[in-house]
C-alpha cells in the first residue's frame, strides 16, 4: 500500500490546504492487506508553523482534522467524525478517495497469494478437505472455475488476475504471467508451463469466466 497519500483541498474560507489520507487497515490472508473503509484524515502543517524537531512525529508536522468510515464496499455511503472539515471540504475528500483508493493498494496487497503449506494446513483460509474439493467438483460451474485440479497428480492450479493478466499458480507457486486478449492468441510473459494441455485448459478457462 502506498504510504504517502496527500492531496490539495479548496478550504471553504478561501486558500488550499494539504490533507494527508491514512487508510485503516486489517491483516488479511497470506499478509495481504484488507480495507476497512476507515480513512484517517490529516492537515498538513506548513514548514513555518511545523515543530520541527530533530526526532518528529506525527504531531510535529501535520494535524488531525477527523475520519470519514465509508459504509459499503462501494465506497457510496460515508459518515464524517469530526469537527473542523466543513461540508464542501468533506465532499472533496469524499470524492478523491472514491476515485483514487484503487490506486493506494498495490495487486500484492489485494491479490491472494497461494502457499503449498496454506493448502495443507486445516487452520488456512485456503485449505480445503478432500469433502470440500469433491464438493467443489461436483458444482456445475467447476469447469470454468479459476481454481481447479489438473493431471495424474491431481495438481491444484489457481487463476488469479494480476493487472492486464494472470498469475498462473501450480500447488501453491507462481509458475507463469500469462496474458489472453480478446481477439484471441495468448502470451505467457513469465514463467514457463511445459504442458501443453494445461495451457490449453488455463486459456479456455479465462475465456469462459470473461462470457459469464
Amino acid at each position: 500500500m502506498k504510504q504517502h497519500i496527500v492531496y490539495t483541498i479548496t478550504k471553504q474560507t478561501g486558500g488550499a490546504a494539504d490533507v494527508k489520507i491514512v487508510p485503516e487497515t486489517s491483516p488479511g490472508v497470506n499478509g495481504r492487506t484488507g480495507i476497512t473503509g476507515g480513512f484517517r484524515l490529516f492537515y498538513m502543517l506548513p514548514d513555518n508553523l511545523a515543530n520541527r524537531s530533530k526526532e518528529p512525529d506525527m504531531d510535529s508536522y501535520m494535524s488531525f482534522v477527523g475520519k470519514l468510515t465509508f459504509l459499503n464496499e462501494n465506497f457510496f455511503e460515508w459518515r464524517y467524525d469530526g469537527q473542523i472539515l466543513t461540508e464542501t471540504e468533506i465532499a472533496q475528500l469524499v470524492k478523491i478517495i472514491q476515485d483514487h483508493v484503487e490506486e493506494w493498494f498495490e495487486e500484492e496487497d489485494n491479490q491472494p497469494r497461494l502457499r503449498e503449506e496454506d493448502l495443507q494446513d486445516p487452520e488456512s483460509a485456503l485449505y480445503l478437505s478432500d469433502e470440500q474439493l469433491a464438493a467443489i467438483m461436483e458444482h456445475p460451474l467447476y469447469d470454468i472455475a479459476p481454481y481447479f485440479l489438473f493431471g495424474p497428480a491431481d495438481d491444484l492450479i489457481g487463476i488469479v488476475q494480476n493487472g492486464e493478466g494472470f498469475d498462473i499458480h501450480i500447488n501453491g507457486t507462481i509458475a507463469a504471467y500469462i496474458k489472453v486478449p480478446q481477439l484471441g492468441g495468448y502470451q505467457i510473459v513469465n514463467g514457463a508451463l511445459s504442458d501443453p494441455a494445461l495451457t490449453t485448459e488455463i486459456v479456455r478457462r479465462i475465456r469462459a469466466i470473461r462470457e459469464l
